[in-house]
């Protein structure tokens, strides 16, 4: 950069538009300094028209700075309506300097007329005058030392001269005096002048480095709000696939277990058994996986209320005390009579999660099933003798897809997925977790839940089968299945005979009801008996749902009808609705025994 300055040209960018905005300070500041010039000048033509001097003396150097500064209005005028263009930088900035050139010039030539009649005292102030002006000027544009230096050179130049031909030691002596002072002004401004044009470029590239910043941050939240979108729609693409997944399943294993009474030989049962396992493993994994979609998806509602755990537990015991029989494992459970206030479906979930995984990982030994009352809270824990877990992977346990031993990575082992499950499940429903193990001597998980008051006393048969399982099967009774899908009307209808149930299928009510009128009319169905149950999908096509198609059975056949929503969807609020209603919800795919034994229940 030349000390000139007079063209952008090979600048950097940063550096031109610092010289850029210093020359625009300069055209908004330095105009103003013309007023106070004004009076200065009237006072000092009043002070020396009765003087001796010759009056083109003074007159000629006044009418011209008259003039210069009407010409530095009118461009400062054009200046604010239009500022100064890039293009526009060596016009301006040669105005500017030649600006102060002139008027330093001006000043210079009435200040050498007026030395010529002055005295020794007002050569004195004239000189203060002159050294105030240079000073008051470099202030002025200590951010250009270069304009300063022309606005204040001729002035201090033509002083200094006049006072040297005085040939007076007084003279002589004021003249140094100048000289230095104009010296000195020079080097100081043009000190700062560097400084302040280091500064503005130093400030110019941080704010460059915080536009830059600005813009690395907003491109990171954006990517991470697309990231966070893609795993939004992914969760929203499992859960809503779900029901599609799931549908397929649910037929096999209802077909499966209807094709065992067709399978006498030894070699058949087997395979049929394998097959069955198979089933039940990958409806194992898929409830995982739709587990982790469903609740990253928010759609899994938390609805805390009153629960009796001695029916939640007597519900779980039935199911896994089947397990550890087929397993080999010792079950035992100890319940209490206690209540908490904690959403059922979580809650069962949850201790469902860590059941099976304590029987998956207990090869000999025992599974436990405990609760213990602790002040204002009950202690649910779920205890085996499996083969525990390293104090450095109890934490990475409640990871997805993680899994301590490796040798479980195997058909129907799982896919780390269910004590992840656990964590989210307790997260939702905002209750703490815990894990002590031994290595090789097993693990005890506690869930701790707030106590509450009981609001009525457990019923003493929940849970069991009642009195009609004992009756003969082709007397219990019809069971109404509204499904939209022919395969699964097929196979439930199947499951249904087998176990002595009598089946009216339908795709709608109005179909299912007709098909109980012909049961009737067939006399299959006693005239005036009643279904005994309902169980009806949840999506029957875009024009009704499975509650509104239980909701007219019973208007048909009776509000007490116990009714079944049989359902593949993840949608959160669909259990509390269906228990607003009095319908118990089950999830596909569905167990065929499990179908049984609730059925029974009813």
């Amino acid at each position: 950069m030349s000390w000139w300055r007079g063209s952008l040209k090979g600048l950097a960018p940063i550096e031109s538009r610092i010289d850029l905005q210093l020359l625009q300070d300069s055209w908004r500041i330095t105009p103003g300094s013309v007023l106070p010039q004004i009076p200065a000048l009237l006072l000092l033509a009043w002070m020396v028209k009765d003087s001796p001097l010759p009056r083109w003396h003074w007159v000629t150097p006044a009418i011209g700075l008259l003039l210069l500064w009407a010409t530095v209005g009118l461009m400062s005028r054009r200046f604010q309506r239009f500022g100064i263009a890039a293009s526009g930088y060596r016009t301006w900035r040669a105005s500017l300097v030649g600006w102060h050139l002139l008027q330093s010039l001006f000043w210079g030539l009435m200040g050498v007329a007026l030395l010529s009649v002055a005295t020794a005292g007002w050569k004195m102030s004239l000189v203060a005058a002159v050294v105030v002006y240079g000073y008051t000027l470099m202030l002025v544009l200590v951010h250009d030392w270069i304009v300063g230096f022309f606005g204040s050179f001729p002035l201090l130049l033509l002083i200094s001269a006049r006072l040297l031909v005085d040939n007076e030691d007084s003279s002589v002596y004021l003249a140094v005096v100048l000289m230095l002072s104009m010296v000195t002004c020079m080097f100081i401004s043009s000190g700062i002048s560097r400084r302040l044009r280091e500064g503005a470029l130093l400030r110019h590239e941080n704010a460059a480095l915080v536009l830059q910043l600005r813009h690395e941050i907003n491109q990171v939240t954006l990517a991470k709000a697309l990231a966070e979108g893609a795993d939004r729609q992914k969760s929203e693409f499992f859960a809503a696939a779900s029901h599609d997944l799931r549908q397929p399943l649910h037929v096999m294993m209802l077909l499966t277990n209807a094709l065992n009474p067709w399978v006498t030989q030894a070699e058949g049962q087997d395979l049929l058994s394998k097959i069955s396992t198979s089933l039940r493993s990958l409806s194992t994994l898929f409830e995982r996986m739709f587990d982790v979609a469903s609740i990253d998806a928010e759609r899994v509602e938390h609805q805390p209320q009153a629960l009796a755990l001695s029916t939640l537990y007597r519900r779980l015991e039935h199911e896994f005390a089947v397990l550890c029989a087929n397993k080999g494992l010792s079950w035992q459970v100890d319940a209490t009579d206690a209540w908490v206030q904690a959403d059922p479906h979580i809650t069962e979930r949850i201790l469902r999660n860590l059941l099976n995984n304590a029987v998956r990982y207990t090869h000999q030994g025992q599974v436990r099933l405990r609760a213990r009352v602790r002040g204002r809270w009950v202690i649910c824990q779920v205890w085996d003798s499996g083969v525990g877990v390293a104090p450095e992977h109890r934490e990475r346990i409640f990871d997805d897809y993680f899994q301590a031993h490796s040798t479980a990575r195997r058909s129907g082992e799982g896919l780390g997925l269910g004590l992840a499950v656990v964590r989210r499940l307790a997260r939702l429903g905002r209750v703490q977790v815990t894990v002590r193990s031994r290595l090789g001597r097993g693990s005890c998980f506690s869930l701790r839940l707030p106590l509450r008051e009981a609001i009525a006393a457990p019923s003493p048969n929940a849970g069991t089968l009642n009195q009609d399982d004992h009756k003969d099967p082709h007397q219990r009774g019809v069971v109404v299945v509204i499904d939209d899908e022919p395969q699964v009307l097929d196979s439930m209808a199947l499951v249904l005979r087998q176990n002595g149930w009598q089946a009216a299928t339908g795709h709608t009510p109005e179909i299912a009801v007709e098909a109980v009128a012909a049961l009737q009319t067939s006399g299959e169905m006693p005239l005036g008996d009643l279904p005994v149950a309902v169980i009806s999908d949840y999506r029957l096509g875009l024009s009704i749902t499975g509650l509104e198609a239980i909701a007219q059975l019973r208007y048909e056949f009776g509000e007490d009808l116990p009714a079944f929503l049989l359902t593949a969807d993840a949608t959160a609020d669909l259990g509390s609705r269906a228990a607003g209603v009095g319908v118990t919800l089950l999830r596909k795919p569905l167990n065929p025994s499990e179908l049984i034994r609730i059925l029974n229940a009813a």
